[in-house]
């Protein structure tokens, strides 16, 4: 088993430095750039798709392979900033980033993502869950509650909008409250 996690955590870590050192970038503005940058960001994608698959194969995730995961999308839109996937793998970062317990480091990667990319198509859903994590994952309620409003202020017509409006409600209730609530709504 130890020996398991220990090539697994070896196999990860290799295929990072390997993304990573994916070559030099060429001079701006020469051909060779476009169809270098492409070639790099195909073959990451690949490496990527390759990462998500051994993780997905198991019963149960691996915080660290999780973790570089995480590493790889970010590295992913670092080094590939003008890619139609970064702002999606920043997406995925700060996602996996809640999801192994590094809540500052999710909001601050969403943050990032408002900024970089604010026309992308998915934006509108970033800051609903921003939102959610600086409530969930922070418990930082009035900050939560702000973060919410803010969404609904920008995007009353998103297919989280109400989900937000819930959200704002229900941070009055406790946990026993809610609960009850609930029960009475479904009796």
């Amino acid at each position: 088993m130890m020996s398991d996690m220990r090539s697994g955590t070896i196999l990860l870590f290799a295929m990072a430095m390997v993304f990573l050192s994916c070559g030099e970038k060429s001079p701006a503005g020469t051909e060779e750039t476009a169809s270098t940058n492409t070639s790099e960001a195909a073959q990451a994608q690949q490496r990527i798709r390759a990462m998500e698959d051994s993780l997905s194969d198991k019963a149960l995730f691996d915080r660290r392979r999780l973790m570089g995961l995480r590493d790889v999308y970010a590295a992913y839109a670092d080094r590939f900033p003008l890619d139609s996937l970064a702002p999606d793998m920043l997406r995925k970062a700060a996602a996996t980033s809640g999801d192994v317990g590094e809540h500052e480091k999710a909001v601050m990667l969403y943050d990032r993502l408002i900024k970089n990319y604010p026309q992308w198509h998915r934006t509108p859903d970033v800051y609903y869950f921003r939102a959610f994590e600086i409530e969930n994952g922070l418990k930082k309620k009035g900050e939560a509650k702000t973060a919410y409003e803010e969404f609904i202020a920008k995007y009353p017509d998103n297919q989280f909008a109400d989900d937000a409006k819930k959200m704002i409600e229900y941070m009055q209730y406790s946990d026993e409250e809610l609960m009850e609530k609930f029960r009475k709504m479904n009796p």
